[in-house]
């Protein structure tokens, strides 16, 4: 059975990063990041998001492994749209938030700069709540922690997960 594993955050919370190393370290596992979809960078967030959200429906309807890590930040419109794509698939959703604290996430982290647009989001995306989904299957902290430590918190999280359900 194919497993959805959610990563969700604001930006620079280390989704893409966590992912790709806990794709690493679980069985055949797929990572998807988000971000990479086909419209433009300049395009309305509404319609980057729209089609971010099709693209990841589309991989959940195609994957063939045995984990599927996906790298987007989520609201409960979007999980309720992703919860039903996984459903439709038959596959079980598990949605990791990756929340350090605000200044952490507003701070330059490995080799990323952030820009005055990103920081300005990531306030917003605390206000709104993006660190803090109701929806979370478990909440990590990846402050002070590497991209690889971060992924192992979150393997032990998916496999403690898959055994309860």
């Amino acid at each position: 059975m194919l497993t959805v594993i959610h990563l969700n955050g604001s930006i620079n919370s280390g989704k893409s990063s966590v992912g790709h190393a806990l794709a690493d370290l679980l069985p055949d596992a797929i990572f998807i990041d988000g971000d990479d979809h086909d419209a433009p960078d300049d395009a309305p967030l509404t319609l980057r998001i729209q089609t971010a959200l099709r693209r990841i429906e589309t991989k959940v309807a195609d994957a063939t492994g045995y984990y599927l890590i996906v790298a987007y930040p989520l609201d409960q419109t979007h999980y309720d749209q992703l919860r039903a794509a996984s459903g439709r698939r038959g596959a079980r959703l598990l949605v990791l938030t990756l929340a350090p604290p605000l200044e952490v996430a507003l701070s330059d982290r490995g080799t990323r700069s952030l820009t005055p647009e990103e920081r300005e989001r990531i306030l917003e995306m605390y206000e709104e709540g993006y660190q803090s989904r109701p929806f979370s299957d478990a909440v990590i902290d990846t402050a002070g922690r590497t991209p690889k430590q971060s992924a192992k918190q979150a393997a032990e999280v998916v496999l403690a997960l898959r055994v309860c359900r």
